[in-house]
């Protein structure tokens, strides 16, 4: 089974997290399918941080029910680009080892080629190749199920709880890198 790797962050006070949706080829179109009818009359596409908390309810509600797609959490510290290349290097090696078919990370165009260097070095070091693309979210709505995860997650509380059947792995990128 194949799968794709969407990519989003959330980062808080203390905490980076690079959130991966990783979705089985095969359930891909339905998960794309599922999150697109979320939105409402006249969006083009949701943004976790600004729906209401109610709408934020539902739209974990019914992403926790759907079969397939699981999530890893990448947590890291400290300065927030540093945190990032850390995570962005533990999740390709995630991704190679899982043997992902590809990897669509939101971009934010200022990172956009840092990215690129840290994921060439990981891929390089560990002899593989990873398709990958940075893309805009509302071009791309496998890449709402992290930015809904990321949020929640880091939100905590009853937020992190609605988004645990879907968290499959939580990595603590900061003691790995030691």
């Amino acid at each position: 089974m194949t799968i794709h790797a969407f990519v989003d962050e959330s980062i808080r006070r203390d905490r980076y997290l690079l959130c991966a949706a990783l979705i089985p080829s095969g359930r891909l179109s339905d998960a794309r399918g599922l999150v697109r009818g979320l939105c409402l009359p006249g969006q083009r596409r949701w943004h976790f941080a600004k729906e209401p908390d109610s709408r934020r309810r539902l739209i974990l509600a019914t992403m926790s029910r759907f079969d397939g797609v699981r999530v890893a959490v990448f947590v890291g510290r400290g300065v927030e680009v540093r945190a990032r290349d850390n995570c962005m290097a533990r999740l390709v090696t995630h991704l190679v080892d899982v043997k992902a078919e590809r990897l669509v990370i939101e971009s934010r165009e200022s990172l956009d080629q840092r990215d690129r260097h840290c994921i060439a070095g990981v891929l390089r070091k560990a002899s593989a190749d990873l398709p990958y693309v940075h893309m805009l979210p509302h071009c791309e709505p496998g890449l709402w199920w992290p930015d809904a995860v990321a949020w929640a997650f880091g939100a905590g509380g009853v937020w992190r709880a609605m988004v645990a059947p879907l968290v499959q792995d939580v990595y603590d990128v900061e003691s790995m890198c030691r």
